[in-house]
C-alpha cells in the first residue's frame, strides 16, 4: 500500500495491473473534532487564548479540506478483486 503518486505506476507495473487506488479525503467535521480532543489534552492550556484557539479550529481544517491522499493496494496472495 503506497500514498506515493510518483510509485503508482511502478507498483501497477510489477504487479501486471492487479491494484486498486482509493481515494481518501478528510472530512472536516472529523478534523475539527481531532483538534479539539487535542486542544483538551494540552499540557499547558493558559498558554493560549481563545482567540489563538478559534485561529487553529478555523485554519487547520480548511487547509486539510484541500488535501487527499490516493492510496494504491494490491492483495497478491487472493484472486478477489480488491474493493
Amino acid at each position: 500500500m503506497t500514498g506515493r503518486p510518483h510509485v503508482r505506476a511502478e507498483i501497477g507495473k510489477r504487479l501486471a495491473g492487479r491494484v486498486a487506488s482509493i481515494a481518501i479525503t478528510p472530512r472536516k467535521d472529523d478534523v475539527i473534532e481531532y483538534l479539539r480532543t487535542r486542544l483538551r489534552e494540552d499540557t499547558k492550556p493558559d498558554a493560549m487564548d481563545g482567540r489563538l484557539e478559534a485561529d487553529i479550529l478555523r485554519k487547520i481544517p480548511e487547509d486539510v479540506s484541500e488535501m487527499y491522499v490516493e492510496v494504491t493496494t494490491s492483495d497478491a496472495t487472493s484472486s478477489y478483486p480488491l474493493t
